[in-house]
């Protein structure tokens, strides 16, 4: 069984709890308009390459047959997508967008403000992901990575703040090989980070979850959006 829903799970969660804060950011059209459609739109690029058999890049082909072996935790599955995403599409994204407003500004503190929102959903997603996906981690604390010294915050904080960076080097390019150079440096990161957290597997884990998810919890009720984001993501019963 393909384990996709993990990451899901999560974006579903993110994209719930940025409609219910409509006055977090100063240009919402940019940070919960154009940025997020952009966003959304770059992960389902890849998903879809991925679906019909075409490339794609490094760190999503990781996520993706990580997700086909299906011996990691669900944890682990969303937090691939998650560092993928952030670090591996988020660059592109805010480079093609602008890192500045008309006038000259910075963005930057819309997309610092945004982490509010990611930090807000965490634990409802957790809950999510527990109770449908991994008996796991119903046990555990959240923190479930290999990287003991960093929670789940830190790791999304740094995140995030890499792909600001990143950008800004895309963004600064001012010829074609400016650009490669750019864009490398990004899929270098991206797969660094993929690579770590798809190292640890549980030879086997894959029947354990597969169990619990063909158990009664998958009579449990979804959100409207959320069958809603995972039939347009082309998600189907698989978890």
């Amino acid at each position: 069984m393909t384990h996709r829903a993990p990451f899901a799970a999560l974006y579903v969660r993110v994209q719930e709890t940025l409609r219910e804060q409509p006055g977090l950011f100063a240009e919402p059209r940019w940070a919960g308009g154009n940025l997020n459609a952009a966003f959304v739109a770059a992960y389902l690029r890849s998903y879809e390459a991925d679906r019909a058999g075409r490339p794609v890049p490094d760190a999503w082909r990781i996520v993706f047959a990580t997700a086909r072996e299906g011996d990691s935790n669900a944890g682990q599955d969303a937090l691939l997508g998650a560092n993928t995403h952030i670090q591996r599409d988020m660059p592109y994204v805010l480079a093609g967008l602008g890192l500045v407003r008309a006038d000259g500004t910075s963005r930057k503190g819309d997309f610092d403000r945004a982490q509010a929102v990611l930090d807000r959903a965490y634990g409802p997603a957790v809950a999510d992901i527990a109770r449908r996906h991994d008996p796991l981690l119903t046990v555990a604390d959240g923190r479930w990575n290999p990287l003991a010294r960093f929670t789940v915050h830190e790791l999304l904080v740094l995140w995030r703040q890499n792909a600001w960076r990143y950008a800004r080097g895309l963004a600064a390019a001012s010829s074609g090989a400016q650009w490669q150079a750019a864009s490398r440096a990004v899929e270098t990161n991206a797969t660094a980070w993929a690579t770590l957290r798809a190292a640890v597997k549980v030879p086997g884990y894959g029947h354990v979850r597969d169990g619990y998810c063909h158990g009664d919890r998958r009579g449990l009720p979804a959100s409207p959006t959320a069958v809603k984001w995972t039939q347009a993501a082309g998600f189907g019963p698989a978890t």
